[in-house]
């Protein structure tokens, strides 16, 4: 599972949502959760399936 300061890239208007493409030019609406991960990067939580009592493994990027 990857956590992501952004929904997409305000830059570019990358991979914004079809539900989400009205509001795009509002300012922030690309962060409506206002969490931010590290430096604006991103978090990924990493899971055992095979054995659930190994513990999450994060890895944080940007």
């Amino acid at each position: 599972m990857t956590v992501a300061s952004k929904e997409w890239d305000g830059g570019s208007r990358s991979w914004i949502p079809l539900e989400d493409l009205a509001a795009s030019q509002e300012m922030d609406a690309n962060t409506p959760t206002q969490v931010i991960v590290g430096r604006w990067g991103s978090m990924n939580v990493f899971l055992c399936r095979a054995d659930p009592t190994h513990p999450p493994q994060l890895s944080f990027q940007g």
